[in-house]
């Protein structure tokens, strides 16, 4: 439900969809979640009097009031306008506001230091999503019913994270680990579904619910026989028959748990289903497959494609989007809305440039998105690693020219990502 409020009424949580009055010609670039105080301060010092504010993707009560901390950074601001400080909360020579974009820890990005930053919030949670991940599943395979609390905070944590710094968290999608792909890939489901539903404008229930059937897709592949799952080999008939029963398998494990939801229901049994009726278990067709699940099938094809598993090599990310885009069994207008996305050069994907030098992606370019923001590290020509370089393309001349895989170049991507990039 979208409603015009009062910016004395705007509260930490709530998600702006548009400013509705304003005095000057200040504008907010993007909507979205007001993630902090300073930022409540920052609206109301540029003039603006009115917000239409989306209470189906706030996360927090209509009836929410502001803390005295905010009420002393307005107090301030009234008595010293010319030098108030929203950086210090005090009287200060005015050295102008920032740029009133939605706040994310990667929006602005000024320095290596502050890309580092981010990246460490989204590599802990991360981290604390595998470790949640893994403890449900083995809970699963004990015989006992796992509290499904755990996995809805896990998913209340992603979508936070996705509103806050969603460049951040998909850069983390890149950096598989083989003997664990099915928990990482859950994980990377998950994301994914958050960044999808938050790009086409849906509730922030249906973002909760998409997240936790991420999560949950296919929660049923944990039930089936290790030596099939690890099988390097292809598939016989006989192996599809077991591999595909997890859908029916995840379906009853889902029934047993406390809050099961009908989206999440839907995306287990119906994932795997594709529109020209080629897809499994029943083989249903466009009109007869939900949105969700068509949704929830091209997330678990892209992040798939751009893993390593037993039977199947991985390919870049950009050429996974080339496949996707090329899939007659998927909804074209859904396959180019997650393009969207996600970015033509998702985060985190590794780019080769017509300056003969490699760059992992680290910002999208919603307005150019064959120019994102890219940190250049490595030299082709001279085979060695750089100085890092923060690059925006749009501001040069340089160019990418094609998705490469770390494999190309003898380069372990991950473990260099995390001694580079990451803070110690």
């Amino acid at each position: 439900m979208i409603k015009t409020i009062q910016i004395t009424e705007l509260t930490v949580g709530m998600y702006v969809e548009s400013v509705a009055k304003q005095k000057g010609n200040v504008r907010i670039k993007t909507k979205g979640l007001i993630k902090s105080e300073a930022i409540l301060v920052a609206l109301e010092s540029r003039g603006i009097l009115e917000v239409e504010v989306d209470f189906g993707k706030s996360i927090t009560p209509k009836n929410q009031t502001r803390d005295k901390t905010v009420q002393s950074h307005l107090a301030a601001r009234s008595a010293h306008p010319e030098s108030y400080s929203i950086e210090t909360g005090t009287a200060a020579q005015n050295n102008g506001i920032a740029s009133l974009v939605k706040e994310t820890k990667l929006t602005n990005i000024i320095n290596i230091g502050q890309h580092q930053e981010a990246l460490k919030d989204a590599d802990e949670l991360y981290i604390q999503a595998k470790n949640v991940q893994k403890n449900f599943v083995s809970q699963l395979r004990s015989g006992s019913t796992p509290n499904i609390e755990h996995l809805n905070k896990l998913s209340r944590n992603i979508i936070d994270s996705v509103f806050d710094n969603a460049d951040a968290l998909s850069c983390l999608l890149m950096f598989k680990d083989s003997n664990e792909y099915l928990v990482e890939h859950a994980i990377n489901c998950a994301i994914l579904l958050a960044m999808f539903a938050n790009s086409k404008g849906m509730s922030q229930a249906e973002v909760e619910d998409l997240t936790i059937a991420g999560l949950l897709m296919d929660i049923g592949m944990t039930s089936l026989p290790t030596n099939l799952i690890e099988k390097t080999s292809e598939l016989d008939d006989a192996d599809w028959k077991i591999m595909r029963s997890h859908v029916d398998i995840g379906l009853e494990i889902v029934e047993r748990l406390d809050d099961a939801r009908p989206i999440v229901l839907d995306v287990i049994a119906n994932h795997h289903e594709r529109i020209n009726g080629s897809g499994y278990p029943k083989a249903k067709t466009a009109s007869e497959i939900s949105v969700y699940s068509q949704m929830a099938g091209i997330v678990d094809c892209y992040d798939a494609m751009i893993s390593n598993r037993q039977h199947q090599r991985s390919v870049s990310a950009t050429a996974a989007l080339h496949q996707l885009e090329g899939d007659e069994t998927l909804d074209r207008e859904l396959v180019t809305e997650f393009i969207n996305a996600i970015g033509l050069h998702p985060v985190g994907s590794l780019v080769q440039l017509s300056s003969h030098k490699l760059a992992i992606v680290s910002q999208r370019n919603v307005k150019q998105p064959l120019n994102p923001v890219v940190m250049i590290f490595y030299s082709m020509q001279t085979q060695l690693h750089t100085e890092i370089v923060r690059l925006d393309l749009s501001q040069s001349e340089d160019y990418i020219l094609t998705g490469v895989k770390p494999e190309e170049f003898s380069m372990n991507l991950d473990k260099f990502f995390k001694s580079v990039f990451l803070p110690k």
